[in-house]
């Protein structure tokens, strides 16, 4: 793929560090990143400040300004309350160690309180010398608010059951009366509709009957300490096993009734379904370790879309619009996900958003040939960058650059050796004559490797005098999820 002339690379060069220098021309690059980031010369000397962090911590440094002085009167906590008596940023300065996913309580010198989860790492030279730190940060108030608020929701949910004083048949909770021998006395609607059981099978079985095997042991000695008089009132959240073998979550909350002696005349048990809570619970955890997950893969595509960039040694001109570019191509790869819930996106409305600037300039310039076809993430934001590198070539020296050139996507499930493969053919007609280059690029390092490293295939590029074409394959399954043969949506 031919692509704007470059300086050669020395030999045995080692790879470029991203230095202060470079963030500084880089001038508002680190803007465009969804996470909050602060860069920091060796002496603490704040060299960039993104847009991002101004909105979490309030306000920005004086050009210049040192990181002590700039959180002089802020107040840092753990978030067990804890005070800190410096902060991270001048941990990893004195330390030269990397501090990951920590959550921190701040009070801003106005008063306010944010809560942050924070990743720093220190910057190094080529000889291994640190040079500066890094500092990325998410605002997570609202999530810790969220908790704090859901916590009080149940407090106050388990006082309002405590004080319930009589049973009734159709409460729209489960209520059981246990004799001390373990016996159901008496059941509602609602238990038996939980248990999925009659009342006549329920008032013949014991306390634990259908108690998840893995399950009975807490509960079981609950109630024996509840007979015993050791103990008043206790909760317990357990799975029971419906007949049709279904397990259902539940929350028990047993309390003993006594006569004036004090002898234990029965048990009552109020038992709810929290399968739903726990179904989103499990949701909830997932989402945030997938977040997680998310954010430092961000980073980690940026950090090595700016290394590639970088290398060779481009100025600061040249290395903001490549680097720019290819953000935003993955900024957009990213919306898509977003918009369904980061599960898949469809690889038509890819293609739409990658060469939509060129589709409006001309009927039938762009052809997309396929059927509706769901991609997986991976496969996502690997194809973005892929068709962001093969868009930008077309437009500077292939078919996008002259008013009658075209460009033809087509993709379809084929099967090779017993397994269904995708393939992507990237095809562009009537623009300039094409010469093959007479070395690579990153950009076609960046196809050919990305395709292969992150889905399992390969990708081919022809230089033909009619036109480029790059014949994209990789297994079905890679892409979609699915093993079986592609179809529509």
């Amino acid at each position: 793929m031919r692509e704007a002339s470059e300086a050669p690379r020395p030999t045995a060069r080692p790879v470029p560090v991203l230095t202060s220098a470079v963030l500084r021309a880089s001038g508002d690059i680190l803007d465009m990143l969804p996470i909050a980031t602060l860069v920091c010369a060796a002496d603490g000397t704040i060299l960039q400040y993104n847009k991002r962090a101004v909105e979490i911590w309030g306000r920005a440094p004086d050009p210049g300004q040192n990181h002590r002085d700039f959180v002089s009167g802020v107040r840092f906590f753990s978030t067990d309350g804890t005070p800190m008596r410096t902060s991270l940023v001048e941990r990893v300065l004195t330390t030269g160690e990397s501090v990951r996913d920590t959550e921190l309580r701040i009070e801003r010198a106005d008063g306010s309180e944010v809560y942050v989860a924070i990743s720093l790492d220190p910057l190094r030279n080529a000889r291994g010398e640190m040079v500066g730190v890094i500092n990325c940060f998410l605002d997570i108030t609202d999530r810790r608010r969220m908790v704090a608020a859901l916590e009080e929701s149940q407090r106050l949910a388990r006082e309002q059951e405590q004080r319930i004083a009589a049973t009734y048949e159709h409460a729209a909770i489960g209520i059981t009366e246990i004799a001390p021998d373990g016996r159901l006395l008496r059941v509602n609607e609602a238990t038996c509709a939980i248990t999925g059981r009659t009342r006549e099978d329920l008032l013949s079985t014991h306390l634990f009957t259908y108690t998840h095997r893995d399950d009975a042991d807490p509960d079981r000695e609950g109630f024996r300490k509840q007979v015993a008089g050791e103990l008043q009132f206790y909760s317990i959240e357990k799975r029971l096993v419906r007949p049709d073998g279904r397990e259902v979550w539940v929350s028990v909350r047993s309390s003993p009734v006594r006569a004036a002696s004090g002898e234990l005349l029965y048990v009552v048990r109020v038992v709810q379904d929290i399968s739903e809570r726990k179904v989103a619970e499990r949701r909830q955890k997932l989402l945030i370790d997938e977040l997680n997950h998310r954010v430092k893969n961000t980073l980690a595509t940026v950090q090595s879309l700016a290394a590639q960039t970088a290398r060779g040694g481009p100025g600061p001109a040249l290395f903001r619009e490549r680097f720019e570019g290819r953000l935003t191509a993955l900024s957009k790869a990213h919306d898509q996900l977003t918009v369904r819930h980061w599960e898949n996106a469809d690889l038509r409305d890819l293609l739409t958003a990658s060469l939509a600037p060129y589709a409006a300039t001309g009927a039938n310039r762009i052809v997309l040939r396929g059927e509706d076809l769901v991609l997986r993430p991976r496969a996502v934001l690997t194809l973005a960058m892929v068709f962001h590198e093969l868009t930008t070539n077309a437009a500077k020296y292939g078919a996008l650059s002259v008013s009658a050139g075209r460009v033809e996507i087509a993709w379809r499930p084929v099967e090779e050796n017993g397994r269904t493969q995708l393939k992507i053919d990237w095809i562009e007609q009537d623009g300039p004559s094409v010469e093959a280059p007479k070395r690579r690029g990153f950009g076609s390092r960046l196809i050919e490797g990305s395709i292969a490293a992150e889905l399992g295939g390969s990708a081919r590029l022809t230089y033909r005098p009619s036109g480029l074409t790059c014949a994209m394959t990789m297994p079905i399954e890679m892409a979609t999820g699915d093993g079986r043969a592609a179809g529509p949506a």
